[in-house]
């Protein structure tokens, strides 16, 4: 065994010993972008999307519509964070405000403004990954894991276990009430490594298909 395919073997046995003792204290159910998920968690189909809609709440009512920066929660601390993942991160969230601004842009229902005004919503949203377990009989059942390899998550991605979550809301420009918000896993796109680093292209077709789920939410 040459030297490169030990340091390979021993990062592989780390990741797996952490991810038994470690994975469980670790172990996050929701990504806190919201601030409580109780309602949302009490859904339980379908297994992979949640809504949840003020009840008084007008969509109609609104004609124009910001779209906020997207977040990436990463779940790595910033200091403990490399300079590729930092990259990795910007990339993504650039990405992702970019084309958000583009389908919205040419979206028939809202008019795309940069100001906050009367009958304006501000689209926020944010992406993070999670570990699934799909033999488990309710949905929100996951495990929130790092955006990047790390000795917990390693394993996670070898496996193909990992997706991303996309979480957005719609917020009134003026009142800063919340009228929906929603969780979307990406389950059919799994995470696919191509080396031993976490890149943009492993992570794009994912990020697409949030991105053609959030058309498809908009254009009901």
């Amino acid at each position: 065994m040459n030297f490169n395919n030990l340091i390979i073997s021993a990062i592989i046995g780390v990741a797996f010993l952490m991810s038994g003792c470690a994975g469980k204290k670790l172990y996050t159910k929701n990504s806190g972008f919201f601030k409580d998920y109780e309602q949302l968690n009490k859904q339980i189909e379908p297994k992979s999307s949640k809504v949840q809609s003020k009840d008084s709440a007008d969509l109609s009512f609104y004609k124009n519509i910001i779209v906020a920066p997207v977040k990436v929660i990463s779940s790595i601390a910033k200091e403990q964070q490399t300079e590729s993942q930092k990259k990795l991160y910007k990339d993504i969230s650039e990405y992702l405000t970019t084309k958000c601004k583009e389908e919205l842009g040419n979206s028939s229902k809202y008019i795309l403004v940069e100001n906050p005004s009367k009958n304006t919503l501000i689209l926020e949203s944010a992406i993070s990954a999670v570990e699934v377990h799909f033999d488990d009989p309710q949905w929100y059942q996951f495990s929130s894991i790092a955006i990047g390899l790390t000795a917990v998550s390693f394993g996670v991605y070898v496996d193909e276990d990992v997706r991303i979550l996309g979480e957005k809301r719609l917020v009134d420009s003026q009142t800063g009430d919340v009228l929906e918000r929603s969780m979307n896993i990406q389950e059919d796109v799994k995470i696919t490594l191509t080396g031993y680093e976490l890149e943009f292209t492993n992570i794009k077709p994912a990020l697409d298909s949030w991105l053609k789920q959030l058309k498809k939410d908009f254009d009901k």
